[in-house]
């Protein structure tokens, strides 16, 4: 009976203990497990670790908590905000209204006709708001619209020679090539005659290739002590004679980029590079270039607005044997002013612009071509070499009902078709997009062009203005811009919509990509909220462009103003620019501005205060207040 009652009690324990010797080896499994998970994981994002420095981030000028969020990312793939490198602020122009769509939900018109009253580009915008800048007096047979995703046609050319090698370089979706012309041909310049129709003297304009050509420029020079400096921003030993006068007169007169107090003293070939020297241990000397105010690095490369931003590879930046070809995409509806300033400010960096136009305002309605007009008749003659003309000849479907769709096949057409016929591609040549009111600085593009070691995607940080400079705004607006060729190819698959809109991590195609290139993608920013990489003027016309744009405007970016004919009033119009308010009624603070501050506006504009003047001071104001 006893033995009963051990045998009894004694069960349980046994029970109770391989229960717990059962719970103790799932425990060890568990954790050798999650053991072998973070060293997996620790070898599989080592070579991202080389690349994303957590102290340099932390002990940074301006240190956010982006930068920090990114790094961790690495080992914690969250979803939501927490997984994203960078999310850029809001683009939308009304800080005011909630952001209804990803980062490029800016509010966009489109319209027709140029700025100013003078000569050849003076347009039908001129003749006041009884012509609402939707023109059906084209007669144009308008093509079955294709699906708002769907690839333009192709225009096949036939396969490039092979001893072309890199230089004929062509992603696959890049390939729709079109029949080849000479763009080096005499350009036939007409007079401003609004019974004209460019449209039929446009030829196979809208079908030529271009190809891209080296850019020959001499950027960097070698001293005599053996330091490899940029010349732009490198202290010259000039002679005594003119050793304070640096910046010649006669440039911008000449068509060249008006650069921020730039190096012109190139061609003078007694002007050396300034270099210092220092003793290092063991005998060897340490040769530094002298850089000017608002360069940085060892070869006086990095401008200011790249040395104060989130680069995580600022060490490994070398330059390059031979530069890189910067390609610039935009859409232009009536921003000629802007596209001036542009095309002035980005000359020396950009090898190519693609210009697309459609004969179709965003809203649907049919509109001139008012910058094909501009082109033939001589007015950009300056620029014309570096300019691939794109033609939007339908409307996509569903684009009238939903304008988000238009808005974004602008874009898909513009880079598909348009980089379709560029010849001579290199995968690591530079592809930006901006808005026709975004106007990236020359520096920054520049630095992308002339060196090695910098991360993709990259944003730009831009000064935002409303109406014109006068208006600042607080903050920046950041917005992903540009990448190389090969990532547009092979992670958004040719498509620059998905570069402004879509995170690249959830592109299909981006892991494949890093194991291809050996790159690391690491998204970054050129500039700052406090040192701006370029120009974002919103709404930045006369009151009859301001019109223009309202009664063009897409129907998807609600409340759309142009449907009230009270905003469409010219005088309601002129008070929004003289008080800054907006459509809605409300009023909001601005920050100070002057017009002598670093990054007022582009140095074309600032150089031009009569051509401009309506953009860098308030015309509704009394000078005197």
């Amino acid at each position: 009976m006893s033995r009963l009652k051990c045998t009894s009690i004694c069960l349980p324990t046994r029970c109770w203990r391989l229960l717990c010797l059962m719970k103790m080896r799932r425990h060890k499994v568990f954790l050798l497990c999650t053991v072998g998970l973070c060293v997996i994981s620790f070898l599989h994002y080592y070579k991202a670790l080389h690349y994303v420095s957590l102290l340099r981030e932390l002990s940074a000028p301006y240190p956010n908590i982006k930068s920090f969020i990114m790094v961790s990312g690495f080992f914690w793939r969250e979803k939501g905000a927490a997984a994203t490198p960078l999310i850029p602020s809001s683009a939308d122009d009304d800080p005011r209204l909630p952001v209804r769509r990803n980062p490029d939900t800016k509010h966009r018109g489109g319209g027709t006709g140029s700025l100013g009253s003078r000569r050849d580009e003076e347009l039908d915008i001129n003749e006041g708001p009884e012509r609402p800048g939707v023109g059906d007096h084209l007669g144009l047979r308008v093509p079955e619209p294709p699906h708002p995703w769907e690839k333009p046609e192709e225009n096949n050319l036939g396969e490039l020679s092979k001893d072309t090698g890199a230089e004929d370089y062509h992603a696959k979706h890049f390939e729709r090539e079109h029949p080849k012309a000479h763009l080096g041909r005499e350009h036939i310049v007409f007079q401003s005659n609004h019974q004209w129709d460019p449209l039929r003297s446009m030829g196979d304009l809208h079908t030529r290739t271009h190809r891209l050509q080296d850019d020959k420029a001499s950027y960097f020079v070698s001293t005599k002590a053996g330091a490899l400096c940029f010349k732009q921003g490198t202290e010259m030993a000039s002679p005594k004679d003119y050793s304070v006068k640096v910046v010649e007169p006669n440039m911008a007169a000449d068509g060249a980029v008006a650069q921020r107090k730039p190096l012109q003293l190139k061609e003078r070939p007694s002007v050396s590079p300034k270099t210092k020297t220092r003793a290092r241990s063991g005998g060897k000397r340490l040769v530094k270039c002298v850089c000017r105010p608002g360069w940085h690095g060892p070869y006086c490369g990095v401008p200011t607005m790249v040395y104060h931003s989130n680069l995580p590879t600022k060490e490994r930046l070398t330059p390059r044997e031979t530069p890189r070809r910067v390609i610039n995409a935009i859409n232009v509806n009536h921003e000629f002013d802007l596209l001036h300033a542009r095309f002035h400010e980005l000359q020396q960096a950009v090898d190519l612009f693609l210009i697309c136009e459609s004969n179709f305002t965003a809203y649907g309605e049919k509109r001139p071509l008012s910058f094909l007009r501009l082109l033939l008749n001589g007015t950009y003659n300056y620029v014309r070499h570096k300019i691939l003309y794109v033609f939007l000849d339908h409307f996509p479907d569903g684009g009238r009902q939903d304008g988000w769709i238009a808005d974004d096949y602008l874009r898909t057409f513009l880079t598909r078709n348009g980089m379709s016929r560029v010849v001579g591609l290199r995968p690591d040549d530079v592809f930006v997009i901006n808005d026709a009111d975004e106007i990236p600085a020359h520096e920054g593009l520049l630095f992308l062009k002339l060196f090695d070691g910098w991360t993709e995607p990259f944003a730009i940080h831009m000064r935002k203005s409303l109406y014109g400079f006068f208006w600042k705004q607080f903050g920046s607006l950041e917005v992903i811009s540009g990448c190389t060729v090969g990532m547009l190819r092979n992670v958004y698959d040719g498509d620059g919509i998905k570069l402004r809109r879509r995170e690249y991590y959830t592109m299909p195609g981006f892991r494949k990509y890093e194991n291809d290139t050996g790159h690391i993608l690491v998204q970054w920013s050129v500039g700052s909220p406090f040192h701006y990489a370029g120009w974002h003027c919103s709404w930045c016309f006369t009151p009859k462009g301001i019109y223009f744009k309202l009664v063009s405007a897409q129907n998807g970016d609600f409340p759309r103003w142009g449907d009230y004919e009270d905003k469409r009033d010219l005088d309601y119009i002129r008070n929004l620019i003289k008080t800054g308010g907006w459509f809605d009624g409300s009023m909001q603070e601005y920050p100070p501005a002057d017009s002598k501050e670093h990054m007022y506006a582009p140095k074309f504009m600032l150089e031009n205060p009569d051509r401009y003047s309506y953009l860098l001071v308030n015309p509704y104001l009394d000078p005197k207040k």
